[in-house]
């Protein structure tokens, strides 16, 4: 198997343009941060963001403004509308403030399930 010394996920998985392009929607420059962004721009998943000091939600409702992306808390009043609305038409969703409680969390074998309703 090649190994390369010198690896960078950022050479492997992204450009300079992209990683620029996040960098000035609010993305911080430090290495951890890109590394972060790409492995979140490459899954096929939705990710879970722990973001303590809010740069993450700063990046990206500054990426996605221009794809109406939809803010949305558990405690909203349109909450299921919106998401519902959202799923639908394709649009992107940032939910926020999704805390650890076992109320909104469901486990159903290996799979941690989120209970929107009841």
């Amino acid at each position: 198997i090649p190994v390369s010394r010198d690896f960078s996920l950022e050479r492997v998985l992204s450009d300079p343009v992209t990683i620029r392009e996040w960098q000035n929607a609010g993305l911080p420059a430090d290495d951890l941060s890109v590394e972060n962004g790409i492995i979140m721009s490459n899954s096929r998943r939705w990710p879970l963001i722990i973001d303590p000091q809010g740069q993450a939600n700063r990046w990206i409702k500054n990426l996605m403004r221009d794809n109406n992306l939809a803010v949305i808390k558990l405690t909203d009043s349109n909450f299921l509308r919106t998401l519902e609305n959202s799923i639908r038409f394709g649009q992107p969703v940032l939910l926020e403030n999704i805390e650890e409680s076992p109320t909104h969390w469901v486990r159903r074998g290996v799979a941690l399930l989120c209970q929107l309703d009841d």
